[in-house]
Protein backbone atom coordinates (compact mmCIF):
# COMPACT_ATOMS: atom_id res chain seq x y z
CA UNK A 1 0.00 0.00 0.00
CA UNK A 2 3.06 2.53 0.91
CA UNK A 3 5.04 1.76 -3.06
CA UNK A 4 1.06 2.28 -4.46
CA UNK A 5 0.98 5.48 -2.20
CA UNK A 6 4.10 6.90 -3.29
CA UNK A 7 3.62 5.46 -6.90
CA UNK A 8 0.35 8.15 -6.70
CA UNK A 9 2.56 10.87 -5.58
CA UNK A 10 5.01 10.55 -7.94
CA UNK A 11 2.33 10.21 -10.89
CA UNK A 12 0.44 13.13 -9.27
CA UNK A 13 3.79 14.91 -9.52
CA UNK A 14 4.02 14.19 -13.09
CA UNK A 15 1.09 15.34 -14.63
CA UNK A 16 0.71 18.48 -12.42
CA UNK A 17 4.39 19.88 -13.46
CA UNK A 18 3.62 19.14 -17.09
CA UNK A 19 1.13 21.98 -17.24
CA UNK A 20 4.41 24.74 -16.48
CA UNK A 21 5.90 24.24 -19.79
CA UNK A 22 1.94 24.98 -21.13
CA UNK A 23 1.30 27.51 -18.76
CA UNK A 24 4.45 29.62 -19.92
CA UNK A 25 3.35 29.14 -23.73
CA UNK A 26 0.14 30.74 -22.52
CA UNK A 27 1.58 33.60 -20.62
CA UNK A 28 3.95 34.42 -23.83
CA UNK A 29 0.89 34.51 -25.59
CA UNK A 30 -0.82 36.94 -23.56
CA UNK A 31 2.54 39.18 -23.40
CA UNK A 32 3.56 39.33 -27.10
CA UNK A 33 0.23 38.94 -28.80
CA UNK A 34 -1.99 41.19 -26.72
CA UNK A 35 0.24 43.18 -24.09
CA UNK A 36 -0.89 41.93 -20.96
CA UNK A 37 1.09 43.65 -18.25
CA UNK A 38 3.06 41.19 -16.20
CA UNK A 39 2.11 42.16 -12.65
CA UNK A 40 -1.26 42.04 -13.68
CA UNK A 41 -1.12 38.36 -14.40
CA UNK A 42 0.96 37.63 -11.41
CA UNK A 43 -1.25 39.55 -9.06
CA UNK A 44 -4.33 37.55 -10.81
CA UNK A 45 -2.66 34.04 -10.91
CA UNK A 46 -1.79 34.53 -7.08
CA UNK A 47 -4.91 36.29 -5.74
CA UNK A 48 -7.43 33.61 -7.68
CA UNK A 49 -5.65 30.55 -7.33
CA UNK A 50 -5.47 31.58 -3.32
CA UNK A 51 -9.00 32.53 -2.89
CA UNK A 52 -10.42 29.22 -5.17
CA UNK A 53 -8.11 26.52 -2.97
CA UNK A 54 -9.85 28.43 0.15
CA UNK A 55 -13.24 28.19 -0.96
CA UNK A 56 -13.02 24.59 -2.36
CA UNK A 57 -10.53 22.65 0.89
CA UNK A 58 -10.75 25.57 3.31
CA UNK A 59 -7.50 24.96 5.01
CA UNK A 60 -6.55 25.55 8.75
CA UNK A 61 -5.69 29.60 9.86
CA UNK A 62 -2.03 30.43 10.04
CA UNK A 63 -1.07 30.71 13.49
CA UNK A 64 0.68 33.97 14.62
CA UNK A 65 4.05 31.44 14.82
CA UNK A 66 3.44 30.40 11.33
CA UNK A 67 3.70 34.05 9.71
CA UNK A 68 7.86 33.77 10.13
CA UNK A 69 7.30 30.16 7.34
CA UNK A 70 4.81 31.95 4.98
CA UNK A 71 5.96 35.43 4.78
CA UNK A 72 9.55 33.99 2.99
CA UNK A 73 8.17 31.59 1.18
CA UNK A 74 5.30 34.01 -0.32
CA UNK A 75 7.85 36.70 -0.78
CA UNK A 76 11.20 35.09 -2.29
CA UNK A 77 9.13 31.93 -3.44
CA UNK A 78 5.89 32.15 -4.70
CA UNK A 79 5.82 36.02 -5.47
CA UNK A 80 9.78 36.04 -6.65
CA UNK A 81 9.86 32.90 -8.56
CA UNK A 82 6.70 34.14 -10.29
CA UNK A 83 7.49 37.54 -10.98
CA UNK A 84 10.80 36.86 -12.77
CA UNK A 85 10.11 33.70 -14.72
CA UNK A 86 7.21 36.00 -16.20
CA UNK A 87 9.73 39.11 -16.49
CA UNK A 88 11.76 36.87 -18.28
CA UNK A 89 9.22 35.33 -20.69
CA UNK A 90 8.19 39.14 -21.03
CA UNK A 91 11.82 40.94 -21.56
CA UNK A 92 12.50 37.00 -24.15
CA UNK A 93 10.58 33.93 -24.54
CA UNK A 94 9.41 31.13 -22.98
CA UNK A 95 12.02 28.61 -24.21
CA UNK A 96 14.53 31.13 -22.81
CA UNK A 97 12.96 31.57 -19.53
CA UNK A 98 12.48 27.89 -19.12
CA UNK A 99 16.03 27.46 -20.09
CA UNK A 100 16.96 29.69 -17.67
CA UNK A 101 14.60 29.08 -14.73
CA UNK A 102 15.61 24.99 -15.02
CA UNK A 103 19.42 25.91 -13.69
CA UNK A 104 17.26 25.78 -9.99
CA UNK A 105 17.98 21.83 -10.62
CA UNK A 106 21.98 21.61 -10.05
CA UNK A 107 21.47 24.35 -7.35
CA UNK A 108 19.14 22.25 -5.70
CA UNK A 109 21.18 19.11 -6.05
CA UNK A 110 24.53 20.70 -5.04
CA UNK A 111 22.43 21.51 -1.64
CA UNK A 112 20.89 18.61 -1.19
CA UNK A 113 23.91 16.67 -1.52
CA UNK A 114 26.25 19.09 0.75
CA UNK A 115 23.56 18.72 3.70
CA UNK A 116 23.24 15.00 3.46
CA UNK A 117 19.44 15.07 2.17
CA UNK A 118 20.41 12.62 -1.12
CA UNK A 119 23.62 10.40 -1.26
CA UNK A 120 25.72 11.40 -4.19
CA UNK A 121 26.43 8.61 -6.51
CA UNK A 122 26.80 7.75 -10.17
CA UNK A 123 23.24 7.47 -11.00
CA UNK A 124 22.38 11.01 -9.67
CA UNK A 125 25.25 11.79 -11.71
CA UNK A 126 23.55 10.10 -14.69
CA UNK A 127 20.08 12.00 -13.76
CA UNK A 128 21.50 15.22 -14.03
CA UNK A 129 23.41 15.22 -17.12
CA UNK A 130 20.25 13.71 -18.69
CA UNK A 131 17.98 16.17 -17.33
CA UNK A 132 20.51 19.27 -18.16
CA UNK A 133 21.75 17.75 -21.77
CA UNK A 134 18.05 16.71 -22.61
CA UNK A 135 16.84 20.20 -22.03
CA UNK A 136 19.78 22.18 -23.90
CA UNK A 137 19.03 19.87 -26.62
CA UNK A 138 15.18 19.96 -26.54
CA UNK A 139 15.29 23.74 -26.60
CA UNK A 140 17.56 24.22 -29.32
CA UNK A 141 21.18 25.11 -27.51
CA UNK A 142 22.59 22.02 -28.88
CA UNK A 143 22.23 21.61 -32.41
CA UNK A 144 20.22 23.65 -34.67
CA UNK A 145 16.07 23.47 -33.40
CA UNK A 146 13.68 25.77 -34.49
CA UNK A 147 12.77 26.57 -30.97
CA UNK A 148 15.50 30.07 -30.90
CA UNK A 149 16.04 31.10 -27.80
CA UNK A 150 15.84 35.08 -27.48
CA UNK A 151 18.90 36.60 -24.99
CA UNK A 152 18.12 40.16 -23.47
CA UNK A 153 20.22 41.32 -20.43
CA UNK A 154 17.03 42.06 -18.44
CA UNK A 155 15.68 38.28 -19.37
CA UNK A 156 18.65 36.65 -18.49
CA UNK A 157 18.74 38.77 -15.44
CA UNK A 158 14.93 37.92 -14.52
CA UNK A 159 15.66 34.19 -15.86
CA UNK A 160 18.99 33.68 -13.30
CA UNK A 161 16.90 35.46 -10.34
CA UNK A 162 14.25 32.74 -10.90
CA UNK A 163 16.34 30.31 -10.77
CA UNK A 164 17.06 31.22 -7.91
CA UNK A 165 14.12 31.93 -6.73
CA UNK A 166 12.62 28.64 -7.75
CA UNK A 167 15.74 26.74 -6.01
CA UNK A 168 14.83 28.68 -2.45
CA UNK A 169 11.08 27.81 -3.19
CA UNK A 170 11.35 24.04 -4.12
CA UNK A 171 14.67 24.14 -0.33
CA UNK A 172 12.40 26.00 1.53
CA UNK A 173 9.17 24.35 1.09
CA UNK A 174 9.87 20.86 1.50
CA UNK A 175 9.54 21.22 5.60
CA UNK A 176 6.74 22.83 5.77
CA UNK A 177 4.82 20.52 3.39
CA UNK A 178 5.44 17.83 5.57
CA UNK A 179 4.27 19.13 8.96
CA UNK A 180 1.38 21.60 7.09
CA UNK A 181 0.80 19.84 3.78
CA UNK A 182 1.06 21.28 0.13
CA UNK A 183 -2.84 23.16 -0.35
CA UNK A 184 -2.13 24.74 3.12
CA UNK A 185 1.16 26.03 1.98
CA UNK A 186 -0.11 27.02 -1.17
CA UNK A 187 -3.71 28.61 -0.10
CA UNK A 188 -1.77 31.13 2.42
CA UNK A 189 1.36 31.54 0.51
CA UNK A 190 -0.59 32.43 -2.78
CA UNK A 191 -2.69 34.77 -0.83
CA UNK A 192 -0.21 36.36 1.10
CA UNK A 193 1.85 36.85 -1.89
CA UNK A 194 -0.80 38.35 -3.85
CA UNK A 195 -2.31 40.82 -1.13
CA UNK A 196 2.01 42.44 -1.39
CA UNK A 197 1.48 42.55 -5.36
CA UNK A 198 -2.22 43.35 -4.87
CA UNK A 199 -1.55 47.64 -5.32
CA UNK A 200 0.82 47.40 -8.36
CA UNK A 201 -1.20 44.75 -10.37
CA UNK A 202 -3.95 46.75 -10.12
CA UNK A 203 -2.53 49.33 -11.20
CA UNK A 204 -0.91 47.95 -14.42
CA UNK A 205 -4.70 46.86 -15.25
CA UNK A 206 -6.20 50.04 -14.60
CA UNK A 207 -4.00 50.98 -17.27
CA UNK A 208 -4.12 48.23 -19.87
CA UNK A 209 -6.52 48.75 -22.45
CA UNK A 210 -7.52 45.43 -24.53
CA UNK A 211 -8.47 44.55 -27.81
CA UNK A 212 -11.84 45.80 -28.69
CA UNK A 213 -12.42 42.76 -30.69
CA UNK A 214 -14.51 40.45 -28.59
CA UNK A 215 -13.08 37.33 -29.62
CA UNK A 216 -9.45 38.72 -28.55
CA UNK A 217 -10.89 39.32 -25.17
CA UNK A 218 -12.21 35.90 -25.31
CA UNK A 219 -9.01 34.61 -25.89
CA UNK A 220 -7.22 36.54 -23.14
CA UNK A 221 -10.26 35.25 -20.88
CA UNK A 222 -8.91 32.00 -21.38
CA UNK A 223 -5.22 32.56 -21.24
CA UNK A 224 -5.62 33.47 -18.04
CA UNK A 225 -7.84 30.97 -16.67
CA UNK A 226 -5.40 28.73 -18.08
CA UNK A 227 -2.53 30.12 -16.36
CA UNK A 228 -4.47 30.49 -13.16
CA UNK A 229 -5.97 26.72 -13.07
CA UNK A 230 -3.84 24.70 -14.74
CA UNK A 231 -0.28 26.28 -14.49
CA UNK A 232 -0.99 27.77 -10.78
CA UNK A 233 -3.32 25.76 -8.99
CA UNK A 234 -2.63 22.45 -10.28
CA UNK A 235 1.22 23.01 -11.06
CA UNK A 236 2.12 24.29 -8.11
CA UNK A 237 0.09 22.16 -5.97
CA UNK A 238 1.20 18.94 -7.52
CA UNK A 239 5.14 20.44 -6.76
CA UNK A 240 4.22 21.04 -3.34
CA UNK A 241 2.14 17.14 -3.13
CA UNK A 242 5.51 15.66 -4.42
CA UNK A 243 7.72 17.11 -2.02
CA UNK A 244 5.92 15.23 0.85
CA UNK A 245 7.62 11.71 -0.12
CA UNK A 246 10.12 13.07 -2.70
CA UNK A 247 13.45 15.08 -2.20
CA UNK A 248 13.66 18.32 -3.54
CA UNK A 249 16.35 17.12 -6.75
CA UNK A 250 13.70 14.52 -7.72
CA UNK A 251 10.69 17.19 -8.01
CA UNK A 252 13.29 18.76 -9.63
CA UNK A 253 14.41 16.07 -12.00
CA UNK A 254 10.46 15.64 -12.41
CA UNK A 255 10.51 19.60 -13.33
CA UNK A 256 12.57 18.84 -16.57
CA UNK A 257 9.76 17.83 -18.17
CA UNK A 258 8.24 21.12 -18.50
CA UNK A 259 10.14 22.07 -21.58
CA UNK A 260 8.78 18.86 -23.14
CA UNK A 261 5.35 20.57 -22.70
CA UNK A 262 6.05 23.86 -23.36
CA UNK A 263 7.52 22.08 -27.04
CA UNK A 264 4.75 20.12 -27.91
CA UNK A 265 2.31 23.26 -27.01
CA UNK A 266 4.61 25.19 -29.59
CA UNK A 267 4.42 22.53 -31.82
CA UNK A 268 0.08 22.00 -31.63
CA UNK A 269 -0.12 25.69 -31.49
CA UNK A 270 2.68 27.97 -33.30
CA UNK A 271 3.09 25.07 -35.59
CA UNK A 272 7.13 24.94 -34.85
CA UNK A 273 8.49 21.80 -35.69
CA UNK A 274 10.87 19.87 -33.96
CA UNK A 275 14.44 18.64 -35.28
CA UNK A 276 15.48 14.94 -34.45
CA UNK A 277 18.17 16.27 -31.74
CA UNK A 278 15.05 17.80 -30.04
CA UNK A 279 13.35 14.42 -30.08
CA UNK A 280 16.24 13.48 -28.68
CA UNK A 281 16.31 16.06 -25.46
CA UNK A 282 12.66 14.83 -24.94
CA UNK A 283 13.68 11.44 -24.85
CA UNK A 284 16.80 11.99 -22.50
CA UNK A 285 14.50 14.09 -20.39
CA UNK A 286 12.12 10.75 -20.27
CA UNK A 287 14.70 8.78 -19.01
CA UNK A 288 16.29 10.69 -16.31
CA UNK A 289 12.77 11.02 -15.12
CA UNK A 290 12.36 7.30 -15.18
CA UNK A 291 15.79 6.72 -13.21
CA UNK A 292 14.25 9.20 -10.76
CA UNK A 293 11.04 6.90 -10.67
CA UNK A 294 12.88 3.55 -10.38
CA UNK A 295 15.31 4.53 -7.97
CA UNK A 296 12.22 6.13 -5.76
CA UNK A 297 10.64 2.21 -5.80
CA UNK A 298 13.68 0.81 -4.83
CA UNK A 299 13.96 3.14 -1.55
CA UNK A 300 10.59 2.60 -1.14
CA UNK A 301 10.95 -1.00 -1.03
CA UNK A 302 13.54 -0.81 1.15
CA UNK A 303 11.69 1.66 3.93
Amino acid sequence: MKVQSETRVFIATVVGISFWGLSGTAAQALFQKFNFPVVGLLSLRLICSGAIILAALRPAKPLRSDLSKLIPIAVFGFLGSQFTYLAAIQNSNAATATLLQFLFLPIVASYEALTGAIRWSARWTLVIVLAIVGTLLLIGILGYGSIHLLITLPGLAFGLLAALSAAFYAIYSRPIVKTKGPWWLTTWGFLIAGAISLPFGALSLYGYAPPSNLAARLDILLLVLFVIVFGTIISYGSFLFGLQKLTATEVGVISSLEPITAAIAAYAFLGVILTNLQYLGGALILAAVVLIALGSRKKMLRS
